[in-house]
């Protein structure tokens, strides 16, 4: 069978269907046309290598007076705003306990530790952040405990 030129015509025509278009172009992403013929478009480039917690759900850009750029990023678990390509969690604090309220226990050779809190009304997935803990004694110092952690299972209404 001989090869035989085929010409198509420039642009995308969505008047119809896919099938009364012969010829053209029905459906394209990211292709511009230069010429009559089909190129490819940039596509989509990384605005930072810094990287947030959860899966985007919501953008919101703007641009404040003086003329410096923000991005506002909606996540699963948090809410940043992006200023000069890194990430900034300004998630409202739900709620602060006294020192004291909350006690730790962990058992030897478990990676999971245990948080005792009294009506806490925290949920699943949600980010709890102590200071000023002690040690609870060997691999579990004051820098482990004193930092932000996400509830990853609920035991009842007092403890996660």
């Amino acid at each position: 069978m001989p090869l035989q030129k085929l010409t198509f015509r420039p642009g995308i025509n969505r008047e119809g269907t896919a099938y009364d278009n012969e010829g053209g172009w029905f459906d394209c992403n990211l292709v511009r046309f230069r010429k009559g013929r089909p190129e490819k478009f940039g596509g989509w480039g990384k605005l930072t290598s810094n990287t947030y917690l959860g899966t985007a759900r919501a953008l919101h850009p703007w641009i404040s007076l003086g003329g410096t750029k923000f991005l506002g990023l909606g996540t699963t678990f948090k809410y940043y705003i992006e200023a000069g390509g890194s990430f900034n969690d300004i998630t409202p604090i739900r709620s602060t306990t006294s020192a004291g309220d909350v006690t730790f226990s962990a058992s030897n050779g478990d990676a999971t530790i245990t948080v005792a809190d009294t009506a806490h009304g925290a949920v699943q997935n949600d980010f709890v952040t102590f200071s000023g803990s002690a040690s609870l004694g060997g691999n579990v110092t004051a820098a482990v405990l004193n930092q932000e952690y996400q509830i990853a299972t609920m035991a009842h209404a007092n403890i996660y």
